[in-house]
């Protein structure tokens, strides 16, 4: 798949609204969408229309794991956001975690706090297209961040893991939690 296929992500961070989710967390990908109009068009058409149909499809390399969406409804339109899973992991495994993923356009803040009021896409990601390997993935891309930062590999992988423990412990969160 053509690197132009993928929205580059610009920005990301996270919502949290109680009447959305049952309370989760969802993050929020804030995306360039200059070379992805079909995209802009899209979020801008979701403005007024009823929620549309789109399926999610995760892929993975050694370095990257991929979101390919395909929306049918209210417009068709391919596109897919690449993840680096060294510094990149906390963000795909919350939307895997979350189930879902809110798309912002750069266009309408390059921030998510700027792009509060702004239109954005919330798209379902089933638990369904996780990776069977997701787990081990992250955790040997995190584990060589970490002994890139002078771990050894055994402490680098219990560190991984630790990691990914705790960052699911603030996934899990509602807003009722808080």
């Amino acid at each position: 798949m053509a690197d132009s296929h993928f929205a580059p992500i610009v920005g990301d961070g996270a919502i949290a609204h109680g009447s959305t989710a049952d309370g989760r967390a969802i993050p929020v990908v804030v995306v360039d969408c200059a070379n992805h109009k079909e995209l802009l068009n899209l979020v801008h058409l979701h403005v007024s229309s009823p929620p549309g149909d789109a399926d999610c499809t995760w892929g993975a390399n050694k370095k990257h794991a991929f979101l390919l969406f395909s929306f049918s409804k209210p417009s068709v339109v391919q596109f897919g956001l690449m993840f680096d899973l060294q510094s990149q992991a906390n963000l795909a495994d919350g939307i895997v975690q979350s189930q879902g993923v809110y798309i912002q356009p750069s266009e309408f803040g390059s921030r998510v706090s700027e792009g509060l009021d702004g239109p954005k896409i919330l798209v379902e990601v089933s638990p369904k297209t996780k990776l069977p390997d997701w787990d081990e993935r992250l955790i040997k891309a995190v584990s060589q961040k970490m002994r890139h930062k002078g771990m050894s590999k055994r402490q680098a992988k219990e560190a991984a893991k630790e990691y990914l423990k705790r960052t699911r412990e603030i996934w899990s969160l509602r807003m009722s939690d808080v």
